[in-house]
């Protein structure tokens, strides 16, 4: 499959052999200081599994992009999706059309796989919000000082090496709560965690109650001077008592460990530190980075796959602009927690793509939207598309 882009002079294509994947490893090394042997090995564990498209200028790679398939959760449902990760356009080719060319081909490339959204992590916000993703959150920070977590406890004990089976089921049990997390097939983790340089410093525990896992916690150790830090990847608590269990098994570390980082919200951004801590403001910091991004590429198939609210019933008469498929309206019905979707209606309500994905995934009401001038249109259908959403909780702990 090739997408001839921007006129003639850019081709989008898949790899031609290994060679080609040699070649995005050096790129990507290049643009954001990784090494090259780093990339090349994540690239070839993923593989089987994902989808590499190259951008190329007379034969030449100028850049790229990876698609990694998943679901992702919103309101109970795993909405078919695919995470995009690895953007990168070469400097010696930047400012020439690549990126645009490489997210017009990402938007129906996606479509093509049957996949209805597009998520991904933002280095730059002005690029991907041109071409239809729209803002929903930043990955959160959290920096907790590793003795003010020695006082927690909860009934049961930590485990090394947890099964995998069982905490996939755990997470995707967790996770559906939100509006957001992706839900991850079982060769994801095994590339993320395990491929990327040593694991000699990579720990994974489960919490028991009962010899039940109800929670899961993974984490790295880095020696900064005398001391060393923790940085929590991950943390999945079920219980109360998994929840300040794994907290306090965190804390006592203390004695070698003045600091633990919960990395790329980890925990949810209203964290629950800030109700379990003594003194949540003089041992808890919290720092925003890189922005999640979202993109319905499919809004009929996007409508129709997640859950809805039980109670919520409604029509809302869409027309959405989207910078790659066009201008095209839509009538959304939700009842009894469902949604049925067709062509056509009076598009009482007029957006982009941008601000409807960022409704969509319960980060912006819709009256806000207008607010800010993303969205127009009847006022009293815009509170319908309000109340049809009403109650969803956005979280993105996975960075991809």
């Amino acid at each position: 499959m090739a997408h001839e882009t921007t006129g003639s002079h850019i081709e989008v294509s898949g790899p031609r052999d290994d060679a080609d994947r040699e070649a995005f490893a050096r790129l990507d090394g290049e643009s954001f200081a990784v090494p090259a042997a780093d990339s090349l090995r994540w690239l070839m564990a993923a593989k089987p599994h994902t989808t590499l498209r190259l951008a190329r200028i007379e034969g030449e790679i100028a850049g790229g992009y990876i698609l990694l398939p998943c679901g992702q959760f919103f309101g109970g449902n795993a909405v078919p999706a695919q995470g995009v990760s690895a953007v990168v356009v070469h400097p010696a080719f930047r400012r020439r059309g690549v990126a645009g060319a490489l997210m017009r081909d990402c938007v129906t490339t996606v479509r093509e796989q049957g996949s209805m959204l597009a998520p991904l992590h933002a280095a730059t916000v002005r690029l991907y919000r041109r071409w239809g993703w729209g803002v929903c959150v930043q990955t959160l920070r959290q920096t907790v000082r590793t003795p003010g977590l020695r006082g927690l406890a909860g009934a049961g004990v930590a485990r090394r090496h947890p099964d995998p089976q069982a905490v996939a089921a755990l997470r995707s049990t967790h996770l559906v709560r939100w509006d957001g997390p992706l839900d991850r097939p079982a060769w994801w983790l095994q590339v993320e965690w395990n491929v990327k340089g040593s694991g000699d410093l990579r720990f994974e525990y489960g919490w028991y109650e009962d010899d039940v896992l109800t929670g899961y916690i993974r984490y790295e150790l880095e020696r900064q001077g005398p001391w060393m830090l923790i940085r929590v990847m991950e943390l999945i608590a079920t219980t109360p008592d998994s929840l300040r269990g794994l907290l306090g098994f965190l804390g006592a570390n203390e004695s070698q460990s003045l600091e633990t980082v919960f990395v790329h919200s980890a925990l949810a951004d209203v964290s629950p530190l800030l109700h379990l801590l003594p003194e949540p403001h003089q041992e808890l910091a919290m720092s925003a980075h890189i922005c999640w991004m979202q993109r319905i590429v499919d809004v009929g198939g996007a409508m129709r796959a997640r859950g809805w609210p039980p109670h919520a019933a409604g029509r809302v008469d869409l027309e959405v602009n989207d910078p790659v498929l066009g201008v095209e309206r839509f009538v959304l019905e939700v009842e009894g927690g469902a949604a049925r979707v067709t062509s056509g209606g009076a598009g009482q309500v007029r957006c982009g793509i941008d601000a409807l994905s960022s409704w969509y995934s319960s980060v912006l009401r819709a009256q806000d939207a207008a607010r800010l001038g993303l969205l127009e249109g009847d006022e009293r259908a815009i509170d319908v598309m309000d109340g049809l959403i009403a109650g969803g909780t956005a979280w993105m702990p996975d960075y991809f």
